[in-house]
């Protein structure tokens, strides 16, 4: 296959390399550039096989394309690449960041990374002067890692070999993380850049034949956040998980379930993102807010989304229903200061549907009217119950794309679906064109993704939509 062009290929032969190398793995050379470039080459070995040069270009691609904020947060925590290099129509390897100092630490009688393993087992002598995290920095380093996964798995990126030895952690607090050995990651349906290394007892046993995926990715972090908070180098889920001292109740809860749950076939592993919810620990506790008392107001319309330069057409606006006139041997006393509301419009039987004329119908001679026949009143929907929610009044804006039907309707098709559904099925749901799906979503996850918790996410290369049901009762039903 012929290589294409990049314009940030970097050619081997103009590239001035320091006499000693950092290191070798498996795949490669890493030697650190002369000069003032903070960067360091890594070079493929002949028997790495065949370097798939389209997929080296996409994780360039991508980190140069993110806004600058966001490109910052992925280059502290991630040995990303930055530029191929090239030898004439091959690709020899690639410029990455150069590994920060604070992810070092002396270990027998050397200056070595700091990989994950060293919080699996008990100090020996090589480096039991390091300093160990006490449990509280166990969860910090776990969710750290935990928010990275999810970071790229929103991205649509398959880590595949997640493992003790291409994480690293940085030994005195405040605990952060580094991921190494990202050219191993690959977009979700896509090859990888090399044949993808796997790491012995860090394997996902339902793992597909087409290889590893969103969902061992998911596998392999439940392992990781076991792992970590219980100093044990090799419990599965399925065993038994004894946690080290320290950590609070609910959060041995949580971790514990999630751990539980990933022991499940493929498909069905806990997300990232609610690893990242358990470890927190705010996520278990429902937090009290005061009523928001809200004035009276007409029901928004419901706007279609439409993309950039289409037409506009006219909007028809509804009336609120008109409340029935009480009897008038019935007192009616003072409404309640803050009355409940009913965000969901009902057409009451006084108002004719839009563009029909009231008939009145005559009276039959003779007939009498027949007793009112008992009602049961409708349960509402979970939907239904979120925007009627103090909070959901409180975070939602003055307009929006979608009325409080789309929304609790949207949620409703989720819970019956156990919180996950395929994208273009809900978008076919709330009546949207399918090309429109990224804008739908921009007008729904604002709606819930509040105070950092991940209530909606994407999931399976933005794919499919998963829905923590649990945690938006908690957030805007103040459930337990």
């Amino acid at each position: 296959m012929a290589l294409t062009p990049h314009p940030l290929d970097r050619q081997r032969r103009t590239l001035s390399l320091e006499s000693q190398s950092l290191g070798d793995g498996g795949q490669g050379v890493v030697t650190r550039l002369t000069g003032a470039e903070p960067l360091v080459y890594k070079e493929y070995m002949p028997h790495a096989g065949t370097v798939n040069g389209t997929a080296l270009a996409q994780l360039i691609e991508f980190v140069h394309g993110l806004a600058p904020q966001e490109r910052r947060v992925l280059m502290e925590q991630c040995a990303w690449p930055v530029a191929r290099v090239v030898d004439g129509d091959r690709v020899t390897g690639f410029l990455m960041p150069l590994l920060p100092d604070d992810f070092y630490w002396v270990i027998g009688r050397n200056r070595k990374p700091v990989e994950l393993q060293y919080l699996l087992y008990k100090p020996n002598w090589a480096w039991q002067g390091m300093p160990l995290p006490d449990i509280q920095g166990r969860v910090e380093i776990a969710l750290a890692a935990a928010r990275l996964i999810d970071r790229l798995h929103h991205h649509g990126w398959v880590i595949g070999d997640i493992s003790f030895r291409n994480l690293l952690w940085r030994p005195i607090a405040p605990y952060r993380i580094f991921m190494i050995d990202c050219d191993g990651l690959r977009r979700h349906g896509d090859e990888a850049v090399l044949r993808q290394a796997h790491t012995p007892d860090w394997d996902d046993p339902h793992q597909p034949a087409t290889g590893p995926d969103l969902d061992s990715d998911r596998y392999k972090l439940a392992l990781l956040v076991a792992r970590v908070l219980s100093r044990t180098a090799s419990v599965r889920p399925g065993q038994e998980l004894t946690l080290l001292p320290g950590l609070e109740q609910p959060t041995v809860n949580a971790v514990r379930e999630l751990f539980a749950r990933a022991k499940g076939p493929h498909g069905t592993r806990p997300a990232a993102s609610e690893w990242v919810q358990a470890l927190l620990g705010r996520k278990w506790i429902a937090v009290t807010r005061p009523a928001v008392r809200r004035p009276s107001a007409p029901a928004r319309p419901s706007v279609p989304l439409l993309a950039p330069g289409a037409a506009r057409g006219s909007i028809p606006v509804r009336r609120p229903p008109r409340p029935a006139p009480a009897p008038a041997s019935v007192s009616v006393s003072a409404p309640p200061s803050s009355p409940p509301r009913s965000r969901i419009p009902v057409r009451t039987v006084s108002e004719p549907p839009e563009g029909r004329p009231s008939v009145a119908v005559p009276p039959v001679a003779g007939a009498t009217a027949p007793p009112p026949s008992p009602t049961t009143p409708a349960v509402p929907t979970l939907g239904q119950r979120v925007v009627d929610s103090d909070r959901f009044a409180e975070e939602r804006p003055a307009r929006s794309v979608l009325s409080d039907e789309d929304i609790a309707r949207f949620i409703d098709h989720l819970v019956t679906r156990n919180g996950r559904a395929p994208l273009a099925e809900v978008t076919r749901l709330l009546g949207q064109p399918a090309d429109w799906a990224s804008l739908l979503m921009g007008a729904i996850r604002p709606l819930f993704n509040i105070d950092d918790f991940e209530v909606i996410t994407l999931q399976d290369g933005d794919r499919s939509i998963q829905l923590n049901v649990r945690l938006l009762k908690e957030l805007f039903l103040e459930e337990d």
